[in-house]
């Protein structure tokens, strides 16, 4: 080979390197409980039906073409007939969702069952955070979303706002000797939840001081299923109680406080104290974990516990 044979084929190795080191960047794989997807940047047609993530997407100012049946009243911009509907947050049609030919699919955990169903039609991710990495994986949930769409700055932007607005309730509450529970009601039920959890926020993310800290079959509990039975709250007795409704915060509405202050909420220090306050059921358990609903949070937390002023 002559000198300028060899000149132009160690110019063609280098331009093929160069392209495909650029291919391999036009790409973002995203790591959730189903594994790993890879999925090319710039999606056109992103179908949502997890309400994290529709949050996500709306924050960050990226199109969405599809989403499930019905919105709270909060993510109103997603009623819009524009917005084809796909079915709910725990059941897809997968008709309407063949007919729309995705490029990108956005689930929750309460549609894990159907996952392999829709990444047959396009690329398929479970959207959710990691219980014992709260922050971490919300971070990175932000991130790879960001990255997807070319929207790095401003997803940037919106994570540090929230680090600095959580920083103000964690200052309070590490130098808060007392002691909180956050609690679901449901059909007359009180369920408290404990660090490390699906409702741990308060503790794992602000560094509030749980009062109760479930054993491990609790904690493992699966979703939806019979969890073992947890003490009352008046044994747990906690000077902070949170409670949110489920029923109630799945319509979307705030429920009856005397439909939630029972005689068991009555015996403890936070109610004697006034330091028992109702949030709303759609950002705490419908939603949770996307760019609103955590600012919400770290709102209620701060407004209400110790009057901080955002």
């Amino acid at each position: 080979m002559n000198i300028n044979m060899k000149r132009h084929f160690l110019i063609a190795l280098f331009l093929a390197a160069c392209y495909f080191n650029t291919s391999a960047q036009k790409a973002v794989t995203f790591k959730h409980s189903k594994g790993e997807t890879k999925v090319a940047v710039n999606p056109k047609k992103v179908l949502i039906m997890d309400l994290s993530a529709l949050e996500t997407y709306y924050e960050l100012g990226i199109p969405v073409a599809a989403t499930v049946d019905q919105v709270p009243e909060y993510l109103n911009e997603y009623n819009d007939t524009k917005y084809i509907r796909v079915g709910n947050v725990k059941t897809p049609n997968m008709e309407a969702v063949a007919a729309l030919k995705p490029d990108f699919i956005i689930t929750g955990g309460r549609m894990g069952n159907y996952y392999d169903s829709l990444s047959m039609v396009a690329p398929t991710i479970i959207f959710g955070t990691d219980n014992a990495d709260f922050w971490g994986s919300f971070e990175q949930n932000v991130r790879d979303i960001a990255k997807l769409h070319g929207k790095e700055k401003i997803g940037e932007a919106k994570l540090q706002a929230l680090r600095q607005k959580a920083a103000k309730v964690q200052d309070r509450a590490k130098a808060d000797p007392k002691k909180t529970v956050l609690a679901m009601h449901m059909g007359g039920r009180l369920m408290p939840s404990g660090p490390n959890s699906r409702f741990g926020f308060l503790y794992d993310a602000l560094d509030l001081k749980p009062a109760y800290i479930p054993d491990a079959e609790a904690s493992n509990a699966p979703r939806g299923g019979d969890r073992p039975q947890a003490p009352k709250l008046a044994d747990i007795n906690p000077d902070y109680l949170f409670v949110f409704d489920r029923n109630t915060g799945i319509q979307g509405v705030m429920p009856d406080p005397a439909d939630i202050i029972n005689d068991d909420i009555k015996a403890t220090e936070a109610y004697k104290n006034n330091k028992v306050f109702i949030v709303p059921g759609w950002i705490w358990y419908l939603s949770g974990s996307g760019l609103t609903s955590v600012d919400q949070k770290i709102t209620d937390i701060g407004e209400k516990l110790y009057n901080i002023t955002f």
